[in-house]
This record gives C-alpha cells, structure tokens and sequence, in this order.
C-alpha cells in the first residue's frame, strides 16, 4: 500500500511542509523498524519543548488505514512557562494538521487503488 511506504510519505510530508506557512517542529520519515518494504514510512516529529518520543503512523481500523499520533511514556514530568506552553501547542497543532494531511492522501490512495482493483 502507498501509505506505508517510505518514498511515498517522504513526499507527502514534503508536500505538507513546502504548503505551511510556518512549521514549528522538526519533521522526518523514517523506515520503520529500519526495514524498507510495506512497514516503512514512519513520521517522526520532535517537539521543541519536550523531549518526549512522538511519531505518526497509519494502523489499520475499521477496516481502513487511519494514521495515529504516538506519545511515548516519559520516565519524569517538565515544566513550560507560557511562551514554552505556547510553543509546545504550536507542536501540537503542527501534529495535528500533519496527521489530517497523511490521512487525506491515504484515502485519496486507498481510494485510487480500490477503484483501480475493480477493473
């Protein structure tokens, strides 16, 4: 499927970036567990305040891709002032649009694929 791999999502995720007026967090697509194939194109987004591990990923539910944001447990808690709360939410929002963004081209894929099965 498209939506998993690599190349592809490094495309979208391009994309997305080249078409936002401003990206507050670093964004980057990796293989999955390192093996390129079908389980490839892992989104992997690092905050600006928090060092928190956080990735974007397509699971499959209800019997399609839905893309999926992953906060990894922290051993500690962190504090932020207003303008670090204020940067962490631009983050958050920057995750937000990203995930939509993925999900939008992978229905448009699925979509494209299912029709072109049909046939």
């Amino acid at each position: 499927m498209p939506y998993r791999d690599q190349a592809t999502v490094q495309g979208w995720v391009r994309e997305f970036l080249e078409s936002s007026i401003d990206t507050p967090a670093d964004i980057s697509v990796v293989d999955k567990n390192f093996i390129a194939g079908p389980d490839s194109g892992l989104v992997v987004v690092s905050l600006s305040n928090a060092s928190t591990v956080t990735y974007i990923q397509p699971v499959i539910r209800e019997g399609g891709p839905q893309w999926l944001v992953t906060f990894e447990a922290r051993d500690e808690g962190f504090d932020l002032d207003v303008a670090g709360v204020d940067r962490l939410a631009a983050d958050l929002t920057t995750i937000a649009r990203m995930c939509e963004h993925l999900q939008i081209k992978t229905d448009a894929a699925v979509g494209m694929t299912t029709a072109g099965s049909a046939r």
